[in-house]
Protein backbone atom coordinates (compact mmCIF):
# COMPACT_ATOMS: atom_id res chain seq x y z
CA UNK A 1 0.00 0.00 0.00
CA UNK A 2 1.16 3.57 -0.61
CA UNK A 3 3.87 4.91 1.66
CA UNK A 4 4.87 8.56 2.12
CA UNK A 5 5.12 10.24 -1.28
CA UNK A 6 8.10 12.42 -2.09
CA UNK A 7 8.62 14.39 -5.30
CA UNK A 8 11.77 16.22 -6.36
CA UNK A 9 11.24 17.05 -10.06
CA UNK A 10 14.85 17.78 -11.09
CA UNK A 11 16.28 14.84 -9.21
CA UNK A 12 13.51 12.59 -10.52
CA UNK A 13 14.41 13.52 -14.09
CA UNK A 14 18.00 12.45 -13.45
CA UNK A 15 16.82 9.17 -11.90
CA UNK A 16 14.53 8.44 -14.84
CA UNK A 17 17.43 8.98 -17.23
CA UNK A 18 19.91 6.86 -15.29
CA UNK A 19 17.53 4.03 -14.41
CA UNK A 20 16.11 3.40 -17.85
CA UNK A 21 15.11 -0.19 -18.55
CA UNK A 22 17.93 -2.60 -19.26
CA UNK A 23 15.84 -4.01 -22.08
CA UNK A 24 17.02 -2.71 -25.46
CA UNK A 25 14.82 -0.15 -27.23
CA UNK A 26 12.34 -2.03 -29.35
CA UNK A 27 11.00 0.16 -32.14
CA UNK A 28 10.53 3.83 -33.04
CA UNK A 29 8.23 5.55 -30.56
CA UNK A 30 5.64 6.48 -33.22
CA UNK A 31 5.22 2.85 -34.22
CA UNK A 32 5.07 1.74 -30.61
CA UNK A 33 2.37 4.30 -29.80
CA UNK A 34 0.25 2.98 -32.65
CA UNK A 35 0.76 -0.60 -31.48
CA UNK A 36 -0.11 0.25 -27.88
CA UNK A 37 -3.35 1.85 -29.03
CA UNK A 38 -4.15 -1.06 -31.37
CA UNK A 39 -3.44 -3.68 -28.70
CA UNK A 40 -5.57 -1.91 -26.11
CA UNK A 41 -8.52 -1.41 -28.46
CA UNK A 42 -8.49 -4.82 -30.16
CA UNK A 43 -11.60 -6.84 -29.53
CA UNK A 44 -11.55 -10.31 -27.98
CA UNK A 45 -14.67 -11.60 -29.70
CA UNK A 46 -12.69 -13.81 -32.09
CA UNK A 47 -11.03 -16.63 -30.09
CA UNK A 48 -8.69 -17.24 -33.02
CA UNK A 49 -7.20 -13.74 -33.01
CA UNK A 50 -5.66 -12.83 -29.67
CA UNK A 51 -4.74 -9.15 -29.19
CA UNK A 52 -1.05 -8.52 -28.59
CA UNK A 53 -0.04 -7.99 -24.95
CA UNK A 54 0.99 -4.87 -23.05
CA UNK A 55 3.05 -4.41 -19.88
CA UNK A 56 2.04 -2.62 -16.67
CA UNK A 57 2.65 -2.64 -12.93
CA UNK A 58 0.86 -2.31 -9.59
CA UNK A 59 3.64 -0.05 -8.32
CA UNK A 60 2.30 3.50 -8.71
CA UNK A 61 5.45 5.46 -7.94
CA UNK A 62 4.69 6.29 -4.33
CA UNK A 63 8.40 6.88 -3.77
CA UNK A 64 10.68 8.95 -6.00
CA UNK A 65 12.41 5.89 -7.46
CA UNK A 66 9.23 3.92 -8.02
CA UNK A 67 7.50 3.12 -11.30
CA UNK A 68 5.80 6.50 -11.63
CA UNK A 69 4.16 8.05 -14.72
CA UNK A 70 7.37 9.86 -15.70
CA UNK A 71 9.22 6.55 -15.81
CA UNK A 72 6.43 5.02 -17.88
CA UNK A 73 6.46 7.78 -20.48
CA UNK A 74 10.24 7.46 -20.75
CA UNK A 75 9.83 3.74 -21.45
CA UNK A 76 7.30 4.40 -24.20
CA UNK A 77 9.69 6.90 -25.77
CA UNK A 78 12.37 4.20 -25.67
CA UNK A 79 10.07 1.79 -27.54
CA UNK A 80 8.38 -0.25 -24.81
CA UNK A 81 4.81 -1.52 -25.10
CA UNK A 82 3.27 -0.15 -21.93
CA UNK A 83 -0.35 0.44 -20.91
CA UNK A 84 0.15 3.54 -18.71
CA UNK A 85 -1.11 3.38 -15.14
CA UNK A 86 -1.79 6.01 -12.47
CA UNK A 87 -2.62 5.76 -8.82
CA UNK A 88 -6.05 7.00 -7.76
CA UNK A 89 -6.36 8.33 -4.22
CA UNK A 90 -9.49 7.86 -2.11
CA UNK A 91 -11.95 10.79 -2.43
CA UNK A 92 -12.74 10.96 1.29
CA UNK A 93 -10.26 8.74 3.14
CA UNK A 94 -11.77 6.88 6.09
CA UNK A 95 -9.86 6.78 9.38
CA UNK A 96 -7.07 4.25 9.47
CA UNK A 97 -3.29 4.02 9.39
CA UNK A 98 -2.95 3.40 5.66
CA UNK A 99 -5.16 6.32 4.67
CA UNK A 100 -3.20 8.77 6.83
CA UNK A 101 -0.31 8.67 4.34
CA UNK A 102 -0.23 11.33 1.60
CA UNK A 103 -1.03 9.56 -1.65
CA UNK A 104 0.67 10.20 -5.00
CA UNK A 105 -2.41 11.78 -6.55
CA UNK A 106 -2.34 14.47 -3.85
CA UNK A 107 0.38 16.17 -5.94
CA UNK A 108 -0.41 17.59 -9.41
CA UNK A 109 3.23 16.92 -10.36
CA UNK A 110 2.43 13.21 -10.32
CA UNK A 111 0.13 13.55 -13.36
CA UNK A 112 1.03 16.76 -15.12
CA UNK A 113 3.58 15.82 -17.78
CA UNK A 114 2.26 12.29 -18.30
CA UNK A 115 -1.37 13.23 -18.92
CA UNK A 116 -0.34 15.82 -21.51
CA UNK A 117 1.79 13.18 -23.29
CA UNK A 118 -1.07 10.67 -23.27
CA UNK A 119 -3.51 13.26 -24.58
CA UNK A 120 -1.12 14.38 -27.31
CA UNK A 121 -0.70 10.81 -28.56
CA UNK A 122 -4.26 9.63 -27.83
CA UNK A 123 -3.06 6.75 -25.69
CA UNK A 124 -5.14 4.55 -23.36
CA UNK A 125 -4.65 4.76 -19.61
CA UNK A 126 -5.48 2.89 -16.44
CA UNK A 127 -6.08 3.83 -12.82
CA UNK A 128 -5.16 1.64 -9.86
CA UNK A 129 -7.11 2.07 -6.66
CA UNK A 130 -7.86 0.46 -3.38
CA UNK A 131 -11.15 -1.42 -3.16
CA UNK A 132 -13.96 0.89 -4.28
CA UNK A 133 -16.19 -0.40 -1.47
CA UNK A 134 -14.02 1.27 1.17
CA UNK A 135 -16.40 4.24 1.08
CA UNK A 136 -19.53 2.26 1.96
CA UNK A 137 -19.37 3.13 5.70
CA UNK A 138 -19.47 6.81 4.78
CA UNK A 139 -22.70 6.59 2.82
CA UNK A 140 -24.82 4.11 4.79
CA UNK A 141 -25.24 3.26 8.47
CA UNK A 142 -25.57 -0.42 7.62
CA UNK A 143 -21.90 -0.43 6.63
CA UNK A 144 -20.61 1.76 9.46
CA UNK A 145 -17.70 0.89 11.69
CA UNK A 146 -18.19 -0.27 15.23
CA UNK A 147 -16.18 2.49 16.89
CA UNK A 148 -13.88 5.15 15.43
CA UNK A 149 -10.83 2.95 14.93
CA UNK A 150 -12.53 -0.36 14.26
CA UNK A 151 -12.56 -2.06 10.91
CA UNK A 152 -15.81 -2.04 8.94
CA UNK A 153 -17.91 -5.20 9.20
CA UNK A 154 -17.42 -7.86 6.56
CA UNK A 155 -19.54 -7.16 3.51
CA UNK A 156 -22.58 -9.36 3.01
CA UNK A 157 -24.64 -9.88 -0.14
CA UNK A 158 -27.68 -9.28 2.07
CA UNK A 159 -26.69 -5.67 2.78
CA UNK A 160 -28.63 -2.86 1.01
CA UNK A 161 -27.86 -2.23 -2.67
CA UNK A 162 -28.49 1.51 -3.05
CA UNK A 163 -25.34 2.67 -1.19
CA UNK A 164 -23.17 0.92 -3.77
CA UNK A 165 -24.34 3.36 -6.45
CA UNK A 166 -23.58 6.29 -4.15
CA UNK A 167 -20.06 4.96 -3.61
CA UNK A 168 -19.49 4.75 -7.36
CA UNK A 169 -20.60 8.35 -7.80
CA UNK A 170 -18.22 9.50 -5.05
CA UNK A 171 -15.29 7.87 -6.83
CA UNK A 172 -16.30 9.47 -10.14
CA UNK A 173 -16.26 12.89 -8.49
CA UNK A 174 -12.74 12.50 -7.08
CA UNK A 175 -11.20 15.98 -7.66
CA UNK A 176 -8.08 14.86 -9.52
CA UNK A 177 -10.14 12.55 -11.72
CA UNK A 178 -12.40 15.46 -12.65
CA UNK A 179 -9.37 17.58 -13.56
CA UNK A 180 -7.86 14.82 -15.70
CA UNK A 181 -11.08 14.56 -17.70
CA UNK A 182 -10.69 18.24 -18.54
CA UNK A 183 -7.06 17.76 -19.58
CA UNK A 184 -7.73 14.60 -21.60
CA UNK A 185 -11.43 14.39 -22.48
CA UNK A 186 -11.32 11.71 -25.18
CA UNK A 187 -9.11 8.69 -24.26
CA UNK A 188 -9.78 5.57 -26.35
CA UNK A 189 -9.81 3.35 -23.25
CA UNK A 190 -9.85 3.92 -19.49
CA UNK A 191 -9.35 1.00 -17.13
CA UNK A 192 -10.33 1.38 -13.48
CA UNK A 193 -8.49 -1.43 -11.68
CA UNK A 194 -9.46 -2.23 -8.10
CA UNK A 195 -7.32 -4.26 -5.73
CA UNK A 196 -10.66 -5.90 -4.83
CA UNK A 197 -9.56 -6.93 -1.34
CA UNK A 198 -12.38 -5.53 0.79
CA UNK A 199 -13.30 -7.92 3.58
CA UNK A 200 -16.31 -10.01 2.62
CA UNK A 201 -18.14 -12.85 4.25
CA UNK A 202 -16.74 -15.98 2.64
CA UNK A 203 -18.91 -18.55 0.87
CA UNK A 204 -18.15 -20.87 3.79
CA UNK A 205 -19.49 -18.33 6.29
CA UNK A 206 -22.52 -17.49 4.19
CA UNK A 207 -23.44 -21.12 3.72
CA UNK A 208 -22.79 -22.21 7.31
CA UNK A 209 -26.39 -21.57 8.36
CA UNK A 210 -27.76 -23.20 5.23
CA UNK A 211 -26.21 -26.66 5.46
CA UNK A 212 -28.32 -29.31 3.80
CA UNK A 213 -27.82 -32.84 2.68
CA UNK A 214 -29.40 -32.17 -0.69
CA UNK A 215 -27.05 -30.73 -3.30
CA UNK A 216 -29.93 -28.78 -4.79
CA UNK A 217 -30.30 -26.66 -1.64
CA UNK A 218 -26.58 -25.91 -1.59
CA UNK A 219 -26.50 -25.02 -5.28
CA UNK A 220 -29.55 -22.79 -4.93
CA UNK A 221 -27.92 -20.95 -2.06
CA UNK A 222 -24.67 -20.46 -3.97
CA UNK A 223 -26.56 -19.14 -6.96
CA UNK A 224 -28.48 -16.63 -4.82
CA UNK A 225 -25.28 -15.44 -3.10
CA UNK A 226 -23.48 -15.08 -6.43
CA UNK A 227 -26.37 -13.21 -8.03
CA UNK A 228 -26.49 -10.80 -5.07
CA UNK A 229 -22.78 -10.02 -5.32
CA UNK A 230 -23.08 -9.45 -9.07
CA UNK A 231 -25.93 -7.00 -8.50
CA UNK A 232 -24.00 -4.97 -5.94
CA UNK A 233 -20.74 -4.68 -7.86
CA UNK A 234 -22.50 -3.84 -11.10
CA UNK A 235 -24.50 -1.18 -9.23
CA UNK A 236 -21.28 0.41 -7.94
CA UNK A 237 -19.73 0.40 -11.41
CA UNK A 238 -22.86 1.87 -12.96
CA UNK A 239 -22.80 4.70 -10.41
CA UNK A 240 -19.09 5.25 -11.12
CA UNK A 241 -19.59 5.32 -14.89
CA UNK A 242 -22.63 7.59 -14.79
CA UNK A 243 -20.86 9.95 -12.40
CA UNK A 244 -17.96 10.64 -14.78
CA UNK A 245 -18.12 14.08 -16.38
CA UNK A 246 -16.66 13.39 -19.84
CA UNK A 247 -18.87 11.41 -22.26
CA UNK A 248 -15.85 9.64 -23.78
CA UNK A 249 -14.73 8.48 -20.34
CA UNK A 250 -18.18 7.06 -19.66
CA UNK A 251 -18.22 5.31 -23.03
CA UNK A 252 -14.71 3.86 -22.79
CA UNK A 253 -14.45 2.92 -19.10
CA UNK A 254 -13.90 -0.70 -18.06
CA UNK A 255 -13.91 -1.91 -14.46
CA UNK A 256 -11.35 -4.60 -13.66
CA UNK A 257 -11.00 -6.41 -10.35
CA UNK A 258 -7.91 -8.13 -8.99
CA UNK A 259 -8.67 -11.87 -8.84
CA UNK A 260 -12.30 -11.20 -9.85
CA UNK A 261 -12.31 -14.61 -11.48
CA UNK A 262 -11.84 -17.95 -9.70
CA UNK A 263 -9.29 -19.65 -7.52
CA UNK A 264 -6.52 -21.41 -9.44
CA UNK A 265 -6.37 -23.87 -6.52
CA UNK A 266 -9.37 -25.77 -7.88
CA UNK A 267 -8.72 -29.47 -7.34
CA UNK A 268 -5.48 -28.92 -5.41
CA UNK A 269 -7.12 -29.86 -2.10
CA UNK A 270 -10.49 -31.26 -1.16
CA UNK A 271 -11.66 -28.24 0.86
CA UNK A 272 -11.66 -25.73 -2.01
CA UNK A 273 -15.46 -25.98 -2.67
CA UNK A 274 -16.15 -24.49 0.79
CA UNK A 275 -14.70 -21.24 -0.56
CA UNK A 276 -16.45 -21.38 -3.91
CA UNK A 277 -19.73 -20.13 -5.38
CA UNK A 278 -19.69 -22.77 -8.12
CA UNK A 279 -23.02 -23.71 -9.66
CA UNK A 280 -23.53 -25.77 -12.82
CA UNK A 281 -22.72 -23.60 -15.81
CA UNK A 282 -21.01 -20.91 -13.73
CA UNK A 283 -17.70 -21.70 -12.14
CA UNK A 284 -17.73 -18.46 -10.14
CA UNK A 285 -19.93 -15.37 -9.89
CA UNK A 286 -17.05 -12.89 -9.81
CA UNK A 287 -16.25 -12.60 -13.55
CA UNK A 288 -19.87 -11.63 -14.15
CA UNK A 289 -19.62 -8.86 -11.56
CA UNK A 290 -16.83 -7.07 -13.48
CA UNK A 291 -15.83 -6.05 -17.00
CA UNK A 292 -12.53 -7.85 -16.53
CA UNK A 293 -10.09 -9.44 -14.13
CA UNK A 294 -6.37 -9.34 -13.44
CA UNK A 295 -5.68 -12.81 -12.07
CA UNK A 296 -2.86 -14.04 -9.85
CA UNK A 297 0.13 -15.68 -11.45
CA UNK A 298 2.02 -15.61 -8.18
CA UNK A 299 4.74 -17.43 -6.34
CA UNK A 300 3.47 -16.64 -2.86
CA UNK A 301 5.53 -15.66 0.14
CA UNK A 302 3.11 -17.40 2.56
CA UNK A 303 3.07 -20.86 0.93
CA UNK A 304 5.61 -23.51 -0.11
CA UNK A 305 4.74 -23.15 -3.79
CA UNK A 306 7.57 -22.48 -6.23
CA UNK A 307 8.24 -22.22 -9.95
CA UNK A 308 9.94 -25.63 -10.21
CA UNK A 309 7.41 -28.01 -8.59
CA UNK A 310 3.86 -29.26 -9.15
CA UNK A 311 2.48 -26.63 -6.75
CA UNK A 312 3.47 -23.80 -9.06
CA UNK A 313 1.84 -20.91 -10.89
CA UNK A 314 2.48 -22.72 -14.16
CA UNK A 315 0.31 -25.69 -13.13
CA UNK A 316 -2.32 -23.70 -11.23
CA UNK A 317 -2.88 -21.23 -14.09
CA UNK A 318 -4.05 -24.06 -16.36
CA UNK A 319 -7.26 -24.05 -14.30
CA UNK A 320 -8.08 -20.59 -15.63
CA UNK A 321 -8.50 -21.64 -19.26
CA UNK A 322 -11.81 -23.56 -19.19
CA UNK A 323 -13.34 -20.83 -17.02
CA UNK A 324 -12.13 -18.11 -19.37
CA UNK A 325 -13.78 -19.97 -22.26
CA UNK A 326 -17.02 -20.16 -20.24
CA UNK A 327 -16.94 -16.44 -19.39
CA UNK A 328 -16.23 -15.32 -22.94
CA UNK A 329 -19.30 -17.15 -24.23
CA UNK A 330 -21.39 -14.68 -22.19
CA UNK A 331 -19.01 -11.71 -22.10
CA UNK A 332 -16.99 -11.82 -25.35
CA UNK A 333 -15.16 -8.59 -24.51
CA UNK A 334 -14.12 -9.67 -21.00
CA UNK A 335 -10.78 -8.00 -20.27
CA UNK A 336 -8.33 -10.64 -19.02
CA UNK A 337 -4.94 -9.77 -17.50
CA UNK A 338 -2.41 -11.59 -15.39
CA UNK A 339 -0.77 -10.10 -12.32
CA UNK A 340 2.69 -11.60 -11.78
CA UNK A 341 4.73 -11.68 -8.59
CA UNK A 342 7.76 -13.63 -7.42
CA UNK A 343 7.11 -13.40 -3.67
CA UNK A 344 10.02 -11.11 -2.85
CA UNK A 345 9.58 -9.37 0.51
CA UNK A 346 12.82 -7.61 1.35
CA UNK A 347 13.96 -8.17 4.93
CA UNK A 348 11.06 -10.47 5.80
CA UNK A 349 11.43 -14.09 6.92
CA UNK A 350 8.89 -15.08 4.24
CA UNK A 351 10.93 -13.54 1.42
CA UNK A 352 10.78 -15.98 -1.50
CA UNK A 353 14.30 -15.10 -2.60
CA UNK A 354 15.41 -16.35 0.81
CA UNK A 355 13.27 -19.49 0.29
CA UNK A 356 15.26 -20.31 -2.85
CA UNK A 357 18.61 -19.47 -1.27
CA UNK A 358 17.90 -21.92 1.56
CA UNK A 359 17.52 -24.59 -1.13
CA UNK A 360 20.85 -23.61 -2.77
CA UNK A 361 19.06 -21.99 -5.71
CA UNK A 362 19.50 -18.58 -7.26
CA UNK A 363 16.49 -16.39 -8.00
CA UNK A 364 17.35 -14.03 -10.85
CA UNK A 365 15.56 -11.66 -13.21
CA UNK A 366 16.26 -14.12 -16.01
CA UNK A 367 14.49 -16.95 -14.19
CA UNK A 368 11.61 -14.59 -13.40
CA UNK A 369 11.34 -13.79 -17.09
CA UNK A 370 11.23 -17.48 -17.98
CA UNK A 371 8.45 -18.10 -15.47
CA UNK A 372 6.46 -15.08 -16.65
CA UNK A 373 6.64 -16.10 -20.28
CA UNK A 374 5.19 -19.52 -19.52
CA UNK A 375 2.12 -17.83 -18.05
CA UNK A 376 1.96 -15.41 -20.97
CA UNK A 377 1.97 -18.11 -23.62
CA UNK A 378 -0.40 -20.33 -21.69
CA UNK A 379 -3.03 -17.62 -21.13
CA UNK A 380 -2.27 -14.90 -23.71
CA UNK A 381 -3.53 -12.04 -21.54
CA UNK A 382 -4.23 -8.46 -22.58
CA UNK A 383 -1.78 -7.11 -19.99
CA UNK A 384 1.07 -8.55 -17.93
CA UNK A 385 0.82 -6.45 -14.75
CA UNK A 386 3.65 -6.89 -12.25
CA UNK A 387 2.99 -6.58 -8.53
CA UNK A 388 5.57 -4.76 -6.41
CA UNK A 389 5.17 -3.22 -2.97
CA UNK A 390 4.83 0.57 -2.71
CA UNK A 391 8.33 0.79 -1.21
CA UNK A 392 9.96 -1.36 -3.92
CA UNK A 393 12.14 0.83 -6.12
CA UNK A 394 13.34 0.35 -9.64
CA UNK A 395 16.99 0.36 -8.56
CA UNK A 396 16.51 -3.17 -7.24
CA UNK A 397 13.40 -4.27 -9.09
CA UNK A 398 13.88 -2.51 -12.43
CA UNK A 399 15.76 -5.52 -13.86
CA UNK A 400 12.77 -7.74 -13.03
CA UNK A 401 10.26 -5.43 -14.68
CA UNK A 402 12.61 -5.18 -17.66
CA UNK A 403 12.12 -8.90 -18.18
CA UNK A 404 8.39 -8.28 -18.56
CA UNK A 405 9.03 -5.40 -20.94
CA UNK A 406 11.32 -7.61 -23.01
CA UNK A 407 8.86 -10.54 -23.04
CA UNK A 408 6.04 -8.28 -24.26
CA UNK A 409 8.26 -6.60 -26.87
CA UNK A 410 9.36 -10.01 -28.13
CA UNK A 411 5.75 -10.88 -29.01
CA UNK A 412 5.27 -7.62 -30.89
CA UNK A 413 8.55 -7.68 -32.79
CA UNK A 414 9.35 -11.28 -33.67
CA UNK A 415 7.20 -12.18 -36.71
CA UNK A 416 6.91 -15.86 -35.78
CA UNK A 417 5.95 -15.18 -32.16
CA UNK A 418 3.51 -12.50 -33.25
CA UNK A 419 1.61 -14.85 -35.55
CA UNK A 420 1.50 -17.70 -33.04
CA UNK A 421 0.29 -15.34 -30.31
CA UNK A 422 -2.52 -14.13 -32.52
CA UNK A 423 -3.72 -17.37 -34.02
CA UNK A 424 -1.90 -20.34 -32.50
CA UNK A 425 -4.03 -23.11 -30.97
CA UNK A 426 -2.86 -24.14 -27.50
CA UNK A 427 -2.12 -27.88 -27.60
CA UNK A 428 -3.96 -29.99 -25.04
CA UNK A 429 -2.07 -32.97 -23.61
CA UNK A 430 -4.59 -35.85 -23.22
CA UNK A 431 -2.12 -38.00 -21.30
CA UNK A 432 -1.88 -37.97 -17.53
CA UNK A 433 -4.31 -35.13 -16.89
CA UNK A 434 -4.05 -32.20 -14.53
CA UNK A 435 -2.63 -33.30 -11.16
CA UNK A 436 -5.26 -31.29 -9.21
CA UNK A 437 -8.26 -33.62 -9.10
CA UNK A 438 -9.83 -33.23 -5.65
CA UNK A 439 -13.61 -32.63 -5.42
CA UNK A 440 -14.02 -31.51 -9.03
CA UNK A 441 -17.50 -30.80 -10.47
CA UNK A 442 -18.14 -33.03 -13.45
CA UNK A 443 -18.01 -30.22 -16.01
CA UNK A 444 -14.62 -29.04 -14.75
CA UNK A 445 -13.32 -32.60 -14.57
CA UNK A 446 -14.28 -33.08 -18.22
CA UNK A 447 -12.75 -29.80 -19.42
CA UNK A 448 -9.31 -29.52 -21.02
CA UNK A 449 -6.98 -28.38 -18.22
CA UNK A 450 -3.66 -30.06 -18.98
CA UNK A 451 -1.21 -28.44 -21.40
CA UNK A 452 2.23 -29.46 -20.08
CA UNK A 453 4.06 -31.45 -22.72
CA UNK A 454 5.51 -34.82 -21.79
CA UNK A 455 9.27 -34.52 -21.32
CA UNK A 456 11.91 -37.11 -20.57
CA UNK A 457 13.35 -34.63 -18.06
CA UNK A 458 10.33 -34.94 -15.78
CA UNK A 459 9.71 -37.85 -13.39
CA UNK A 460 7.10 -40.50 -13.99
CA UNK A 461 3.75 -40.19 -12.24
CA UNK A 462 2.38 -40.21 -9.60
CA UNK A 463 3.42 -36.74 -8.46
CA UNK A 464 2.98 -34.91 -5.19
CA UNK A 465 2.63 -31.15 -4.84
CA UNK A 466 6.36 -30.92 -4.07
CA UNK A 467 7.57 -33.07 -6.98
CA UNK A 468 10.23 -31.15 -8.96
CA UNK A 469 9.60 -30.72 -12.69
CA UNK A 470 12.88 -29.81 -14.43
CA UNK A 471 11.18 -28.76 -17.70
CA UNK A 472 7.92 -26.87 -18.24
CA UNK A 473 7.03 -26.96 -21.93
CA UNK A 474 3.91 -26.12 -23.90
CA UNK A 475 3.06 -25.82 -27.58
CA UNK A 476 0.87 -23.76 -29.88
CA UNK A 477 -0.17 -25.13 -33.27
CA UNK A 478 -0.93 -23.45 -36.60
CA UNK A 479 -2.02 -24.79 -39.96
CA UNK A 480 -3.54 -28.12 -41.02
CA UNK A 481 -2.09 -31.52 -41.96
CA UNK A 482 0.34 -32.03 -43.60
CA UNK A 483 1.58 -28.46 -43.25
CA UNK A 484 1.26 -27.89 -39.53
CA UNK A 485 3.82 -26.05 -37.46
CA UNK A 486 4.25 -25.73 -33.73
CA UNK A 487 5.81 -23.16 -31.47
CA UNK A 488 7.27 -24.86 -28.40
CA UNK A 489 8.10 -22.81 -25.32
CA UNK A 490 10.35 -24.54 -22.79
CA UNK A 491 11.35 -23.24 -19.36
CA UNK A 492 13.99 -24.87 -17.13
CA UNK A 493 13.76 -23.20 -13.69
CA UNK A 494 16.88 -24.79 -12.23
CA UNK A 495 19.22 -25.05 -15.22
CA UNK A 496 20.63 -22.51 -17.64
CA UNK A 497 20.06 -25.22 -20.25
CA UNK A 498 18.31 -28.57 -19.99
CA UNK A 499 18.09 -30.85 -23.03
CA UNK A 500 15.31 -33.44 -23.21
CA UNK A 501 12.90 -35.21 -25.54
CA UNK A 502 9.45 -33.67 -25.63
CA UNK A 503 6.33 -35.03 -27.29
CA UNK A 504 3.70 -32.90 -29.01
CA UNK A 505 0.31 -34.68 -28.82
CA UNK A 506 -0.76 -35.55 -32.35
CA UNK A 507 2.59 -34.34 -33.62
CA UNK A 508 6.28 -35.22 -33.52
CA UNK A 509 8.71 -35.97 -30.72
CA UNK A 510 11.96 -34.08 -30.74
CA UNK A 511 14.93 -32.94 -28.74
CA UNK A 512 14.47 -29.47 -27.23
CA UNK A 513 16.77 -27.38 -25.08
CA UNK A 514 14.83 -25.64 -22.31
CA UNK A 515 16.50 -22.67 -20.62
CA UNK A 516 16.10 -20.61 -17.47
CA UNK A 517 15.23 -17.60 -19.63
CA UNK A 518 12.78 -19.68 -21.66
CA UNK A 519 13.40 -20.94 -25.19
CA UNK A 520 11.22 -20.84 -28.31
CA UNK A 521 11.48 -23.52 -30.97
CA UNK A 522 9.62 -23.64 -34.29
CA UNK A 523 8.75 -27.17 -35.39
CA UNK A 524 7.47 -27.84 -38.90
CA UNK A 525 5.66 -31.00 -39.86
CA UNK A 526 7.95 -33.36 -41.71
CA UNK A 527 11.15 -31.55 -40.73
CA UNK A 528 13.51 -33.29 -38.35
CA UNK A 529 15.12 -30.40 -36.48
CA UNK A 530 13.40 -27.46 -34.77
CA UNK A 531 14.42 -23.88 -35.47
CA UNK A 532 15.27 -21.44 -32.70
CA UNK A 533 13.13 -18.30 -32.76
CA UNK A 534 12.41 -15.40 -30.41
CA UNK A 535 15.91 -15.49 -28.98
CA UNK A 536 15.99 -14.50 -25.31
CA UNK A 537 18.96 -12.27 -24.54
CA UNK A 538 20.57 -11.85 -21.15
CA UNK A 539 22.61 -13.85 -18.73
Amino acid sequence: MPARFRTHPIWCALVISSLASVAAPCAPAEQVIEEIRAAALARDADPNSHPLPLAASWNMGEIATGFDPGYQIEQIKQGQYILPWFGLSVPRPPPGEWFNYPQPTDSPLYYQAAIHYLAEHHLPLSFLGTQWEVLLPQVAAAYARDGASAKPPLLSPSDPVAPWAAVGRQWAQQPTLKRLQELYPDPPLVLFVSNNEQGKQTPEQLQAAWRADADTALIARRRAIGDAWIERYRTLQRGFREGLDAPQWRAHALFVGYDAFMTPAVGRWGGWPEYSLYVPGRMEAWPYAWDGATVSYYVHDWAPDADYIVWSPEIEAMNYLPVLAEVRKRQPQFWFEISVWDGQQRGQPTDKRRFYAERKQQWSPLRYGGLTQFGMWLLRPRVVREFRNATDDRIRFGPYFSQILAAVARVHEDPTLREFWRSGRLVVNPRGGHPYQAALPSEIAAAARWFLLDSTANPARPWTLSTPLPVFALALERGERPHREWLVYAFAPLDLEHESQIAIPGGPEMKITATTAGSFSLVREGEAAPLTVGTVKGG
